[in-house]
Order: C-alpha cells, then sequence, then structure tokens
C-alpha cells in the first residue's frame, strides 16, 4: 500500500513527463501558419549550415582517415615487403596492429568529448594521425612498422565514434541515417583515390630521390590529413547548446527538434543509469556482434587488390581497380542511408543489405573452390559492397535507440565501434591470410557462416525492442524524481506537508 507522501511523487513525476510528451503538439496548436512557415524557413537554414560544416568537413575527414587507415595493401604492392622483409604473418600484424590503439583510447576519449569542444579535439587528432602516416614513411624494419601502426590506431580513436556522436547531437531521425552515411561513404571513396594515388605513384615517383612509392605514398596521404584538420578548427560545430555561431532561434529550433523525439540535450554525466543501460541488457553486445560481422564482410574488398596481384595482373592495375569498386560503394552506401530514413524501421534495411551479400558470398565458395574466373571475381566483389552500407544504417539506429541520455549514447558508440573492430581484425590475421591468395577460401566460408547468424541476431533484437524488454532509460527522469521526493521531504520537514 502507497503512502500519500508516494502517492504525491509519483503523480508529480509523471505529470512532468507527461507535460513534457505533450508539449510539441500543444506548441504547434497554438502556432500561427506564419509562425510555422517562419520555423520550417529557420529549420531549412539551421540543416543547410550544418550540412556545410559539420557534413562536408566529417566527410572528408572520414575520406583521410579512410587513406591513411587502409593504406596497407597499396603500400604491399608498391614496394613495403621487399625493403621491410616482411615475411609469413608480419604483413597481417602490421594490419591488424592498428586496431591495440584504436581500442585501448576509444571508449576513454568518447567518455571526453561530452566534457570537451569537438571543434578542437576532432581536428587536432586528425592532425595527429596525419603526422604519424607521414613517419611512416621513415621506418627501417617491420618492427617500427608495428610501433606506429600502433601510434596510428592511438591517433584516430576518437575520430569515428566523435563523428557519429556529434551528428547524432544535432540531426532528426528523419535527417541521421543519410548523414551518417554520406559521412562514412566518405572513407569509401577515399579507397577509390587510394587506388589512383598508388596506381599514379608506382608509374611516377616509384625510386624518386632514391625513395621507394610505398614511402611516397605515406607521405602524400599523411599530408591530406594534416591539410583537411586545419579546416575543422574555424568549421566544425560544438554541442546545440555552445556553438559559437549557431546562436538566437538557430540555436533554440536546433535544441527543440531534438527534444520533440525525446533525445536528451544535457549532459547528466557518469551515474548508474550509463551503466543499466549499457549492461543490464544485451542489446550493447548484439550490436558490437553486428558490427564486427559486418567488418569481416569487408574482407573480399579489402583484399580485391592482392588478389588481382596474385592472379598475375600488374602492381599499377590492381590499384586502379579500386577505385571504380569503392566510387560504386559510395554511391551504394548513400542510397541505403537515405531509403533507411524514408522507408521503414533501420533492422530491414540491414537485414536486406546482409541477405544480399550472403548470396554472393555463397557463389564465391561454390564456385571451383574460391578460386573465381576474373569476370565472375569482379561481379561478386562490387555486389558485395551492400554489406559496407549496413554500418551507417546500424549506427544510426544505435543513436536512435540511446537516445535518452547523452552519456550512455557515447559509450555505446565507442564500444560499438572500437570493440566491433578488435575481434575481426584479430580474425583476419587467420581468416585473410596473406599468402591464402587469391582463394582466400578460409575468409569466405567464415564470413558467409556469419552472415546468415547476423541476420538472425538483428531480428531477435528487434523483436524485442519492439516488445519493449529492458528498455535505455533517461537519466534526467530519474534525478527528476528523486528532486521532487527531496522536496516533499523538506516541505513536510518544515511543516508544510
Amino acid at each position: 500500500m502507497t503512502t500519500p507522501l508516494e502517492n504525491e511523487k509519483v503523480l508529480v513525476s509523471q505529470a512532468s513527463v507527461n507535460s513534457f510528451a505533450r508539449q510539441p503538439e500543444e506548441h504547434l496548436e497554438t502556432m500561427t501558419k506564419e509562425d510555422l512557415e517562419n520555423e520550417k524557413a529557420v529549420e531549412k537554414k539551421l540543416v543547410r549550415i550544418l550540412d556545410y560544416r559539420l557534413l562536408i568537413w566529417s566527410f572528408f575527414g572520414y575520406f583521410a582517415n579512410g587513406l591513411d587507415r587502409n593504406n596497407m595493401p597499396n603500400a604491399y604492392t608498391s614496394g613495403m615487403p621487399e625493403e621491410l622483409n616482411l615475411q609469413q604473418y608480419e604483413y597481417n600484424w602490421a594490419v591488424t596492429l592498428f586496431f591495440i590503439g584504436y581500442v585501448t583510447l576509444q571508449i576513454p576519449c568518447n567518455a571526453i568529448i561530452t566534457r570537451v569542444r569537438p571543434s578542437i579535439m576532432l581536428p587536432f587528432i586528425m592532425f595527429l594521425w596525419g603526422a604519424v602516416v607521414c613517419f611512416m614513411a621513415l621506418v627501417k624494419d617491420y618492427r617500427g612498422l608495428y610501433g606506429l601502426r600502433i601510434c596510428l590506431g592511438i591517433s584516430e580513436a576518437a575520430f569515428y565514434p566523435g563523428i557519429v556522436y556529434l551528428l547524432g547531437s544535432w540531426y532528426t531521425k528523419q535527417e541521421l541515417g543519410a548523414r551518417t552515411a554520406v559521412f562514412v561513404a566518405g572513407s569509401q571513396i577515399s579507397g577509390a583515390f587510394s587506388g589512383i594515388i598508388s596506381g599514379a605513384i608506382s608509374t611516377t615517383l616509384d625510386g624518386h630521390n632514391g625513395m621507394r612509392g610505398w614511402k611516397w605514398l605515406f607521405i602524400i596521404e599523411g599530408l591530406i590529413a594534416v591539410f583537411i584538420s586545419i579546416f575543422g578548427f574555424f568549421v566544425l560545430p560544438d554541442m546545440p547548446n555552445n556553438t559559437k555561431f549557431i546562436t538566437g532561434e538557430l540555436r533554440e529550433l536546433a535544441l527543440k527538434r531534438l527534444r520533440r523525439e525525446g533525445k536528451e540535450t544535457v549532459v547528466s554525466g557518469l551515474n548508474w543509469v550509463t551503466f543499466r543501460n549499457l549492461f543490464g541488457s544485451p542489446y550493447i553486445l548484439i550490436y558490437i556482434m553486428v558490427f564486427s560481422i559486418m567488418q569481416l564482410g569487408m574482407g573480399i574488398l579489402q583484399q580485391f587488390p592482392i588478389i588481382l596481384k596474385q592472379m598475375g595482373y600488374p602492381t599499377y592495375f590492381a590499384n586502379y581497380m579500386q577505385a571504380p569498386l569503392w566510387i560504386f560503394a559510395g554511391i551504394i552506401i548513400i542510397t541505403q542511408g537515405f531509403l533507411s530514413d524514408y522507408k521503414g524501421a533501420r533492422v530491414w534495411h540491414i537485414v536486406g543489405g546482409g541477405l544480399w551479400t550472403l548470396f554472393w558470398y555463397i557463389i564465391m565458395v561454390a564456385v571451383n573452390g574460391g578460386n573465381l574466373p576474373v569476370p565472375l571475381l569482379f561481379v561478386c566483389t562490387f555486389m558485395a559492397v551492400p554489406v559496407l552500407g549496413i554500418s551507417p544504417i546500424m549506427m544510426t539506429w544505435l543513436n536512435e535507440f540511446y537516445s535518452a541520455d547523452m552519456e550512455t549514447r557515447a559509450l555505446a558508440i565507442a564500444m560499438t565501434n572500437s570493440i566491433g573492430n578488435l575481434a575481426p581484425n584479430f580474425a583476419n590475421v587467420k581468416l585473410w591470410y596473406v599468402e591464402d591468395a587469391p582463394a582466400f577460401r578460409l575468409g569466405k566460408i567464415a564470413t558467409m557462416s556469419l552472415l546468415a547468424a547476423m541476420i538472425v541476431l538483428v531480428t531477435v533484437m528487434y523483436a524485442l525492442q519492439r516488445a519493449g524488454w529492458l528498455l535505455p532509460k533517461p537519466a534526467r527522469k530519474i534525478e527528476t524524481e528523486t528532486i521532487v521526493s527531496d522536496k516533499v521531504s523538506n516541505e513536510r520537514d518544515d511543516g508544510f506537508a
């Protein structure tokens, strides 16, 4: 049986929650047609500013990120194994060690980003990783390469989750999927330019000033990141409540848009609600597993130049053939993102992309033991591209699912991206062992099996969410109830209750 005090606490708390929930509709009812048109004009201006500043810089930032993180296959085909004496698993470990540094700092960095200015933090780390890539041209053996790959992972750790978090702090559900896809497409487009740059270097700069092509590759792509980072200090926004160039009615509307969707805009600080949201249900684990499988699904795309080189094609051809592949990937990813904003729940776009990619991996495994004829190799590789579109759709879903608490959302994004990258990249040492080229049969079989498991996982998770089982809760609501309880208790002690 509840006491009068408990009843008053519940009634006051529920009334405040209901008032908050009703506010957007009541507000719209009291607005005149002129007010609505003015708000739409202001909203259009706000989104345009965000697209020109945040989205475009994020795209080019992830473009540089993709160049610098994924240039190892291009370096491998441009003389690096011979000069650094890379044998057996040494190349695979050089690729994988990046993720030790990447995982180590990613979660604490995204906990910090809720308390610092992203407009300073994100450009600074880009400048740092660009410098590290330039220094990679100076290594003399695989040990130096190992060390700088770890440093590269540390310096890049905060970028991807930081941008995903920042996008989710500004855009609405109707805008976020497409914008996240455009951001992620920057990395895929970089794959095209990386192939073009590598091909050009192998034919023009290889041996110039006594340096092999792989050294020129690191220097040029590192300087691109340094150049882009400088612009970030001037164009990137912070949060809606403290961005210097978003003020007045623009700032009010930016906050209002997010509150309409129940997205928290105030940092509550780490608390038990944050840990309950993350570890009190299996959702974060499933998100991590899905992201890991998506990363493994990219294997055929990442190894494409090595496959072509091992099939006897010249280095410049193997590198140039990445350009159409990654341009096609960028177009498909953006298309998937736009469709996920306007055509139903995110889950079905993930399931669709997974089923489509699974079909083509089955063909890659079934035909000739993995040694595909060249035309079929090109078809299967291009048709596997939709697995890449799963990433921005899933991160958008994650952004929306944990929107009730800023701390939970930041940590969930970092945990999914960091741990989700760790497992597959260690697995790739064995699954996509470079000496298994061009067939890569083990990697294809493992990926095929895991894609089938991923489809089951996301379907089950969606069913649990629809059933309302152990959903995340806002820290602010709990704090409000506590404050109401304390206030009523104080009044009772003072003789008012």
